[in-house]
C-alpha cells in the first residue's frame, strides 16, 4: 500500500508554517476567482483570532474597481439568522412567544396562515409556501412595494402542507416574521435591526436594504447562460419584496462581530442560542437539519452551524464549527458562483477535513498501486497513468488532469480539497470519491483492460 507520510515540526518553524498556510489560502482564492471578473471575499477565524482574509476580483466591471475585504455585500438569506435572533429578543422581553400565531399580529392574513405558530415559521415547518416560485409574483417584484402590499400578494398562495408535517424552506414565512417584528416593536424592520442588533454590536457597516437593488459599494452580477465569462445585470428583484427574509447588507468584519456576539450570549441568551442551533422536529418526531435561522448538519463528521444566502447578484455562506471554534464567511458578487467552495477548501485544510498534500514522493511507488482503469457508477472510464515523473487521470478520453498526491492513500485534483481515497477490499482495488460537503460517494472499481 501507499505509505502514509507523517509530518513533524518544531516551534522554531512556527512563523514559516503560518506563512505557508497563508500562501496556501491565497492560492486557493486565486483558484476560485480572477482579478478581472466579479469575485470573492473571504474571512476565516479561529478562537476569535483572524486566520486569513482577502478578496479577489472586481467590485464593478465598468469602473474596474477592485474588491476589498472591507466592502459591503448583500448577504441574502444569511439574514435569516438575524431575523430569528430579533424574534427571540422580543420573546425574551415577553412581547410574544414561540406558540404565538401569525394571526395575532397580522389579522389580515388568510385563515390558513393565521393559525401558524412563530416557532414553526422560524424552523420552516409551518407549511407556508415559498413565494419565489410563483410566476405572477415574479412578474411584480421588479418594482418597489410597501410591506402591506407584499404580504397581501404573497399570502394569496395556498399553504403547501400541514404545519409540522414537512420541512419546506419558506421565504414567505420570514417576510411575515419581519412584519411581526414591526408590529410588536412599533418600528420598521430596518430601524429595529439597527437599534437592537447592529448598533449594540458596533456592526457599523450593516443595514437593511429597504427598497431598490443596490447596497452601494459592490455591484452584483450574473453570468450569461451559455456565455462563459460574460457578465450581465442580475434579475431585478426590489429588496422591498425580500425584506426580513434576506435584505441585509454587511461586511466580513461585521459578520465576525455578529458571530462572536450571537455565540456568547450578547444577542440572545445562551439558552436561546442553543435553541436556535438545535435541530427542530416534525410532528412525527423526526429531526430536520434546521433550527431557527441556521442549518445544522455534520461536514466530514464535524458538527457545523451555517447558512447560505442568495439574492440577485450576490451569494454568501457563513459557517461555524463549534468543536474547533472555527468560523468562516465568504461573499461573492457573482450569483452563479458559490463562495462556499473556496471557503470550505480553506476550512478543510485548516482542520484537516481532507488529507494533507505531500511532496517529494516516489512516483514509481505510487504508480504501482494507482495506475490503471477505474469504472464509474455511470460506466465512464477513469484512467490513471504516469507521465514525466507525475501522475495524471483522464475520463473517457477527455482532458488529462494532474493528480495532487496526499496522505492516507489519497489524491485530489488541483484547486479542490475534494479527494479520492484508494483502498483494497477482498483483493479488489477501488477509488472512493470524498466530497468535503456531501461525504463519501459511490466507489470507482478498478478493472482489468
Amino acid at each position: 500500500m501507499i505509505k502514509r507520510i507523517i509530518f513533524g515540526g518544531s516551534c522554531l518553524f512556527v512563523s514559516s508554517v503560518f506563512a505557508q498556510e497563508k500562501n496556501d489560502y491565497q492560492e486557493m482564492l486565486q483558484c476560485h476567482a480572477d482579478a478581472d471578473k466579479p469575485g470573492v471575499a473571504v474571512w476565516l477565524e479561529q478562537s476569535n483570532k483572524l486566520v486569513f482574509s482577502d478578496a479577489i476580483g472586481l467590485a464593478n466591471i465598468e469602473t474596474r474597481q477592485s474588491l476589498e475585504t472591507a466592502q459591503v455585500f448583500q448577504i441574502g438569506s444569511a439574514s435569516k439568522q438575524f431575523t430569528a435572533a430579533a424574534v427571540l429578543q422580543l420573546i425574551e422581553r415577553d412581547k410574544l412567544s414561540l406558540q404565538s400565531t401569525l394571526g395575532e399580529f397580522i389579522p389580515s392574513l388568510p385563515a390558513a396562515y393565521s393559525s401558524v405558530t412563530i416557532e414553526s415559521v422560524l424552523s420552516h415547518t409551518s407549511g407556508l409556501p415559498n413565494y419565489n416560485s410563483d410566476a405572477a409574483i415574479r412578474a411584480e417584484w421588479d418594482s418597489s412595494a410597501s410591506l402591506e402590499q407584499v404580504i397581501t400578494t404573497i399570502s394569496q398562495m395556498p399553504v403547501a402542507n400541514t404545519q409540522g408535517e414537512h420541512y419546506q424552506y419558506s421565504n414567505t414565512g420570514y417576510v411575515l416574521l419581519g412584519k411581526v417584528i414591526e408590529v410588536v416593536s412599533g418600528m420598521s424592520f430596518a430601524d429595529h435591526m439597527k437599534k437592537y442588533i447592529f448598533s449594540p454590536l458596533q456592526m457599523n457597516s450593516s443595514f437593511v436594504i429597504e427598497k431598490g437593488f443596490s447596497s452601494g459599494q459592490v455591484t452584483g452580477y450574473s453570468e450569461a447562460k451559455g456565455g462563459a465569462n460574460q457578465f450581465i445585470k442580475p434579475m431585478k428583484v426590489d429588496r422591498s419584496w425580500i425584506h426580513a427574509s434576506g435584505a441585509i447588507a454587511s461586511t466580513l468584519e461585521d459578520m465576525s462581530r455578529w458571530h462572536r456576539a450571537i455565540t456568547t450570549g450578547q444577542v440572545v441568551s445562551v439558552k436561546n442560542f442553543k435553541r436556535m442551533t438545535t435541530k427542530a422536529k416534525l410532528n412525527s418526531g423526526e429531526e430536520i437539519n434546521y433550527g431557527f435561522g441556521f442549518d445544522i448538519y455534520p461536514i466530514r463528521d464535524q458538527h457545523s452551524i451555517s447558512h447560505q444566502g442568495w439574492v440577485p447578484g450576490f451569494m454568501t455562506w457563513s459557517i461555524h464549527f463549534p468543536e474547533s471554534d472555527l468560523y468562516g464567511v465568504a461573499f461573492s458578487n457573482n450569483d452563479t458562483v458559490h463562495p462556499g467552495q473556496v471557503l470550505l477548501d480553506m476550512i478543510a485544510r485548516k482542520i484537516q477535513l481532507s488529507p494533507r498534500p505531500i511532496n517529494d514522493v516516489n512516483i514509481a511507488e505510487y504508480s504501482k498501486e494507482l495506475t490503471g482503469t477505474y469504472l464509474t457508477q455511470d460506466h465512464k472510464k477513469m484512467v490513471i497513468f504516469p507521465e514525466n515523473d507525475a501522475l495524471f487521470s483522464r475520463v473517457d478520453g477527455g482532458k488529462k488532469r494532474a493528480l495532487i498526491l496526499r496522505e492516507d492513500n489519497s489524491f485530489s485534483y488541483e484547486c479542490t480539497e475534494n479527494y479520492f481515497q484508494f483502498n483494497v477490499n477482498n483483493g479488489k482495488a477501488a477509488l472512493t470519491p470524498v466530497d468535503i460537503y456531501r461525504g463519501k460517494q459511490p466507489p470507482l472499481q478498478k478493472v482489468d483492460i
